[in-house]
């Protein structure tokens, strides 16, 4: 028994953003510049002196991520007494939302990787399409809230660019590949809905093949 074209394609959506949110996810490089914020912003006093960096030149650590800000190697949120995390995640308030946002989001992705991997066992998948599709949309959702809230607060606080600035803190890669992820999230989802909707099932792949 094959699987429906439109199910292939929407499994294929679905794993692409699973990798796009995966990379985004633990990708240290939403923030680039991060201890050079534009003048006049909040952010400029708050990263005076780089106190929640546990290092002697804490000015190096410029690439900052959800869980960790990084030079040429990383401080991750736990290490030194959850110091980065309660110092200045916690300290900007908005950094902890899109933390919890987006960890629900991604962690949404995959279940929905995993439950659709699982359902290739079954005869009849019409009866989860429905249920994958809603979560998708879900988490798509969750995702573009993180990314608002992410993008619009980074602007506020740092005066974070849309474009590479030498000079100041500026979006980086890793913010800009959630974007990928959510438009996928989004497209697999409309995919498994329509199919559901349709009523397109694996039962009749019989009928199809011939």
């Amino acid at each position: 028994m094959s699987s429906h074209p439109l199910f292939v394609v929407g499994s294929l959506c679905l794993t692409l953003s699973l990798i796009a949110c995966g990379i985004s996810f633990f990708g240290p490089y939403w923030l680039y510049n991060v201890t050079s914020p534009a003048p006049g912003t909040s952010g400029y006093n708050l990263e005076t002196g780089q106190t929640y960096i546990n290092s002697s030149n804490p000015k190096n650590y410029s690439f900052r991520g959800l869980w960790a800000q990084c030079s040429a190697e990383c401080q991750w949120f736990w290490q030194y007494d959850y110091k980065l995390e309660d110092l200045i995640f916690k300290t900007l308030g908005w950094h902890l939302a899109v933390q919890v946002l987006y960890f629900v989001g991604a962690f949404l992705v995959l279940f929905c990787e995993v439950f659709a991997r699982v359902q290739l066992c079954c005869p009849s998948r019409k009866s989860v399409y429905r249920a994958l599709g809603f979560t998708l949309l879900s988490s798509f959702v969750l995702q573009s809230a993180a990314i608002a809230v992410f993008g619009g607060f980074a602007n506020r606080d740092y005066g974070a660019a849309p474009y590479a600035s030498p000079q100041y803190t500026y979006l980086g890669w890793c913010f800009w590949m959630t974007l990928a992820g959510g438009a996928l999230t989004l497209l697999s989802g409309i995919l498994f809905l329509f199919m559901e909707c349709c009523g397109y099932d694996d039962d009749d792949d019989d009928d199809y093949d011939k």
